[in-house]
């Protein structure tokens, strides 16, 4: 339940836009970003199969900086730090945005197709 109320929310805030953008009929805007489908760890990855199947999302633009935005306070990132990125993680670190130095916004998460659980979706 967590995890549909989680992508519900990046749906809302990925569909949040001013009316000069290229949002559709609906009020949901198009994002900027990827996907990667695999099985075992995103450290890992495999070939994704019939027993055991992930998906990662990396968003990138507005939707990624209107997420940012609304997660809160900067955590402190062992990845990144010394490097001023600045980082906002919720769901146990499942759900983790940057904005880098340059001003350059990204958020990845990612899940389990199998569960429907949320794994996170970037590796150090």
């Amino acid at each position: 339940m967590k995890t549909i109320v989680l992508l519900g929310v990046l749906l809302s805030l990925a569909g949040m836009s001013p009316a000069n953008s290229q949002e559709d009929a609906s009020g949901f805007t198009r994002l900027k970003g990827a996907y990667r489908t695999y099985s075992r760890g995103i450290g890992d990855p495999g070939e994704p199969t019939a027993a055991d199947t992930k998906i990662m999302f990396s968003i990138d633009g507005k939707a990624a900086r209107e997420m940012f935005d609304a997660m809160g306070k900067d955590v402190k990132d062992a990845c990144t730090e010394g490097s001023a990125t600045r980082v906002r993680t919720k769901d146990h670190e499942r759900l983790w945005c940057s904005r880098s130095k340059q001003g350059v916004y990204s958020c990845a998460f990612g899940f389990d197709l199998k569960s429907g659980k949320s794994i996170g979706g970037i590796v150090c």
